[in-house]
């Protein structure tokens, strides 16, 4: 995946995950116990024919199902259309192949557009009185750019002691096809947000769909991570998204987004660069896909100005406008540690030279002049850290949390908001030439089976990691049940109020609250230097 010099996590997100599991395949994972009660049926009926899946002792799994037409030819840069129906019943035992992407977070490149596909995950049984279950909409990060639904083994959420559900992991259009703005292509619906509109499909699927896998259509939550947690708050946003979710949750990705015009005016440029000058539609569905793969854009965006998303997301949720849904948030500790990593903590690669520290500041963290770099340089000399990649680390994080910050307090006002922090500082990661602690995306193996970590080792993880682990589980499971963090026998996660802010640290050696975020990442002297 390109990674380019972005402010915050939510672009980029879950870069690390192909890295870290290319060179460290040890994430752990409980698996729920079996029920003694019959299996759930291994073949359900839905609105466009019918699915074989796998019933397994802990889960049971559909895989690559379809949720819209490929988007291929004419379909190209259009809303998602309807699934053709398929006749007899098709086999869901294999994931569907993933969008087109370069080499990233979701493995090896793919120049596949026949991709809208999602994955349903549900316990072994169903409960006997017929009630649906709570579901879960995972969205994926990277950037808008790589990743892939399949990745994310929801095995060990499907059934916690807080409650069991149903999780559905989904594909969307990612990079130049799912997010380019370009003026040929502005047909109103949504230029630039493709990839928004087909998790709005995969969202209407769920509606139509879910209760024949034993889920409540009623009782959705949505969550993401990184770009996942950017593209939620886009459609807490979009009216058109209004009453297909119940409750939401955003880890490390805020809420972010481009004007259609300056979108379409680097869309354009870009067409240019790739032979279709006008941004001509017909050329530019006439491209070969590898083209799209590797010579896309440094970067993808939400978009707002279309009809998709009219407005500005930053803007709506200052004016008290997002979906009125209970709303989880959070952050990792040291969340920029890993762009600081991809660029000089590879062992045999690059080192930051003390003399380029206040260049990077200028370079890394976008919006500030040399003044202000002078002042980061005294909030954060290079004296009080053992290595200047720490203190880029540190001074990076605390802006971009510092930014997240703020949109809790907006949320908090709209909606009830709850807000943990992620404090592993000793997660599992890549090798390193200095202390990553808790990166982006260093949360995820607390939450789900990674598949790319290959065989998983519950034995690597220290007695606090998996204790850990099991709790996050059971918060993420009690909020998609009930839209509150309070499982039963654990502390519960009190409203964040803006009067007297609250949240919980995920710690290894205990979770813990504090009232201290702002201070913690040094909030006050980020204000004021904007001022």
């Amino acid at each position: 995946m390109i990674v380019r010099d972005r402010e915050w996590m939510g672009w980029g997100a879950g870069a690390v995950l192909s890295v870290v599991t290319l060179l460290v395949t040890v994430f752990a994972v409980n698996g729920p116990v079996a029920r003694a009660l019959p299996a759930a049926p291994d073949t359900v009926a839905i609105d466009s024919g019918s699915l074989h899946g796998v019933v397994a002792p802990d889960y049971r799994l559909f895989n690559g199902i379809p949720y819209a037409a490929p988007p291929v030819g004419a379909l190209r840069w259009r809303p998602p259309a309807p699934v053709p129906p398929w006749p007899g019943v098709r086999e869901a035992r294999d994931a569907g192949p993933k969008c087109a992407q370069a080499t990233g977070a979701g493995g090896l490149r793919s120049t596949d557009e026949d991709c809208l596909y999602l994955n349903v995950w549900t316990p072994p049984t169903l409960p006997a009185d017929g009630r649906g279950l709570p579901v879960m909409v995972w969205i994926h990060g990277g950037g808008l750019q790589t990743g892939t639904g399949s990745m994310y083994g929801a095995a060990p959420l499907v059934s916690q002691p807080d409650g069991d559900s149903v999780v559905v992991t989904i594909n969307y259009r990612l990079g130049a096809f799912g997010f380019l703005a370009a003026s040929g292509l502005d047909e109103g619906a949504g230029s630039g947000d493709y990839g928004l509109m087909d998790q709005q499909a995969a969202l209407r699927w769920v509606q139509r769909n879910i209760a024949a896998f034993g889920g409540d259509p009623n009782r959705v939550t949505v969550d993401g991570e990184s770009a996942g947690g950017t593209s939620i708050c886009a459609q807490l946003a979009t009216p058109s998204s209004a009453g297909l979710f119940q409750a939401a949750m955003m880890q490390s990705g805020p809420c972010s987004g481009q004007a259609l015009s300056a979108a379409e005016a680097e869309g354009d440029a870009w067409a240019a660069g790739v032979g279709c000058p006008g941004a001509d539609a017909a050329c530019l569905r006439g491209l070969p896909a590898d083209v799209l793969v590797d010579r896309a854009p440094d970067s993808s965006n939400v978009v707002y100005g279309n009809d998709f998303l009219p407005d500005d997301p930053v803007a709506v949720l200052k004016a008290g406008g997002m979906e009125h849904v209970p709303t989880f948030i959070g952050s990792n500790h040291d969340e920029m540690a890993l762009w600081v990593w991809m660029d000089y903590g590879i062992p045999l690669g690059a080192r930051m030279a003390a003399a380029d520290y206040s260049a990077l500041l200028t370079s890394k963290l976008s919006g500030v002049d040399q003044a202000q770099v002078d002042r980061i340089v005294g909030e954060y000399p290079l004296s009080d850290y053992v290595q200047p990649a720490l203190a880029l680390t540190r001074a990076w994080t605390d802006k971009a949390v510092c930014n997240l910050v703020d949109q809790v307090g907006d949320f908090g006002r709209q909606n009830p908001t709850y807000v943990y922090e992620f404090d592993d500082r000793s997660a599992l990661a890549p090798p390193s030439t200095f202390p990553m602690g808790a990166y982006h995306a260093a949360e995820l193996p607390s939450l789900f089976d990674l598949v790319q970590a290959g065989p998983l080792l519950h034995g690597v993880m220290t007695p606090g990691q998996q204790r850990l682990q099991d709790e996050m589980r059971r918060y993420w499971t009690r909020f998609i049940t009930a839209g509150a963090a309070d499982p039963q026998g654990l502390p519960a996660i009190p409203q964040y109020n803006t009067a007297a802010p609250s949240f919980l640290s995920f710690r290894p050696g205990g979770n813990q609250f504090s009232d201290t975020f702002y201070a913690d990442h040094r909030c006050e002297f980020w204000s004021d230097l904007v001022r």
